[in-house]
């Protein structure tokens, strides 16, 4: 079993016992802490993995200066972002080894995400469980992209609070951090300053529509040609049209997108949720997942800011609506509907993910962890992984990489 398999059946495994204490809420709140340090801890070790160690050591071998990397930014701008190329000159010239780089990226990401999941009432091992099997990949290979989502967390929480200073901070923060930052912070504020006071159940209807519509229609074709003329600097419209074309015409989590606009729809009758910032923000979210369902390479880019938004907005959905004295029709059977259909999904997810990593040729996801230096000096593990990366990107990924939309 290699290390993210491990990880995954874990998290399930932890998301299922909210199910079995669901009346003593104090357990549930205990064994998310549990949960959540062992998962984070278990990401942390993580030494030289996975298949973008192939760019990213050599980038951080090789930064120069903090001041040298201000002055040359043109230098970085074709593969990094001022903001990463900052944080790895600052951490490399305070003697920072690139496995303690990453180890302070997942703590950072988990951090605010246990910041965010406070605001959860109940059923945290499950929210974490749903977060880390749909967006483990962020979370393992995407350094640049897991700090831009840290920060974007970040952001929303300090925009709830009303501390707007440091929201521009790590507003800011989020698109140095990460191009893709820039739309998602963007988008987020602006509909923040316009929103109502409440969200009307018809609009999730509306979503869970053009869902469906671009389910069924050739989107990709659709929108190829007007991608040249919008008025982008060159690197983020090639960035953009390489994600546009790349995707998978039938996507297995289209049903849980589904079922939690449902969901939505449905409890939103028996309690509106105020346009606070959370609940701004999971509704972009679910705006983003429903418009740019087709692309699935820049849905998995996008949807890493937005999901454990959207996690802790739908939860609070359901469970502010449980505790209102109202009888809601079919609430409990809806849950427990959504519930295993989720469940379904996330084991669906993991034993997919373990069968196709088990037959590459060079598998890149075989266990490799901090604790490898008991037996192995560093350099060696180092020179193998980086090898192995290589040889991955070279045959594996270009062999596999067929799944464009027709």
């Amino acid at each position: 079993m290699n290390l993210i398999t491990l990880i995954l059946t874990i998290a399930i495994l932890f998301g299922l016992t909210d199910f079995l204490t669901e009346r003593y809420p104090r357990l549930q709140r205990d064994i998310f802490y549990i949960a959540w340090f062992v998962v984070a801890f278990l990401f942390t070790i993580k030494y030289y993995y996975g298949p973008d160690i192939w760019g990213y050591v050599p980038f951080y071998e090789t930064i120069q200066h903090p001041r040298y990397v201000l002055a040359h930014p043109d230098e970085l701008s074709a593969d990094f972002e001022l903001g990463y190329a900052m944080f790895c000159s600052l951490l490399k010239s305070w003697g920072v080894s690139f496995y303690w780089m990453t180890a302070i990226v997942s703590i950072f990401y988990f951090v605010a995400v246990a910041l965010l999941f406070k605001h959860i009432d109940r059923k945290q091992s499950f929210a974490l469980a749903i977060l880390v099997v749909l967006d483990y990949k962020c979370i393992f290979a995407t350094y640049r992209q897991c700090l831009a989502v840290s920060c974007f967390i970040l952001m929303i929480l300090c925009l709830r609070n009303k501390r707007y200073l440091w929201m521009a901070i790590w507003a800011i923060l989020t698109a140095f951090f990460h191009k893709s930052g820039i739309f998602v912070v963007g988008v987020v504020l602006f509909y923040y300053m316009i929103r109502s006071k409440w969200v009307q159940p018809y609009l999730y209807q509306l979503l869970l529509i053009v869902l469906v519509l671009i389910f069924l229609l050739p989107i990709a074709k659709i929108s190829s040609g007007f991608i040249a003329h919008l008025p982008l600097p060159t690197s983020y419209l090639q960035s953009l049209a390489h994600h546009l074309t790349l995707g998978r015409q039938v996507q297995v989590v289209f049903l849980v997108y589904a079922a939690t606009l449902v969901c939505v729809t449905h409890f939103s009758q028996y309690h509106h949720t105020r346009m606070q910032a959370i609940a701004a923000a999971a509704f972009v979210g679910l705006v983003v997942v429903s418009v740019l369902y087709q692309y699935y390479y820049l849905l998995e880019r996008i949807r890493s800011y937005f999901l454990p938004i959207v996690i802790v907005g739908v939860f609070n959905q359901v469970q502010n609506a449980e505790n209102t004295q109202k009888k809601i029709p079919y609430g409990t059977l809806m849950k427990q509907l959504c519930s295993v259909l989720i469940f379904v999904f996330m084991i669906h997810s993991v034993y997919k993910f373990h069968v196709s990593t088990s037959q590459l040729k060079n598998n890149v996801y075989k266990s490799c962890t901090v604790f490898e230096l008991i037996d192995h000096r560093s350099s060696d593990i180092q020179n193998a992984q980086m090898k192995l990366a290589y040889r991955y990107w070279k045959e594996d990924f270009m062999k596999n990489e067929n799944n464009r939309i027709q």
